[in-house]
């Protein structure tokens, strides 16, 4: 049964790779990648898309000096190589779209990500053109508009 849209994740696809145990805790618990991207104030959602746009190799290679930055030696240079090669094994392989700038949305549509920007540009854009017929309109009503003339201060001399 999936899950309810507030419940589900917002990239499924890296899900494999994000709750793979990397190893054990001391006290025996099983430690996922989500917790050692966490642990270490990394997004893991950004981590797994951005290993995943890499090579394999260097994948993996990353991703083992991201394990050893975990506090406690847990694991040898050699055997945290050879986790993290067997976790980027995990990740989905970048499509070439993905690199294009294109995402694929919702309804399985691919989607530019210069999109946003050009709806806000045309928002702008139509923001000001409607300001300046607001402000013609309501200062001229079709009229043209004639300055009044300036008062003067004078009084007229007693007498």
């Amino acid at each position: 049964m999936p899950l309810r849209r507030p419940f589900a994740s917002m990239l499924p696809e890296f899900d494999p790779f994000l709750f793979a145990t990397v190893g054990e805790e001391v006290a025996g618990m099983p430690l996922s990648v989500l917790s050692v991207l966490s642990r270490l104030d990394l997004d893991p959602r950004s981590e797994a898309a951005r290993l995943s746009d890499l090579a394999r190799e260097a994948a993996a290679d990353q991703l083992a000096r991201t394990i050893a930055r975990l506090p406690g030696k847990r694991w040898t240079a050699s055997e945290m190589r050879k986790i993290a090669g067997g976790l980027v094994e995990l990740l989905p392989r970048a499509t070439n779209s993905a690199k294009n700038g294109a995402v694929t949305g919702s309804a399985g549509r691919k989607v530019s990500s210069r999109t946003p920007a050009l709806l806000v540009y045309l928002a702008l854009a139509g923001a000001v053109l409607i300001g300046f017929v607001a402000l013609g309109s309501s200062s001229s009503n079709g009229r043209e508009i004639t300055q009044p003339a300036p008062q003067t201060d004078r009084q007229a001399p007693p007498g």
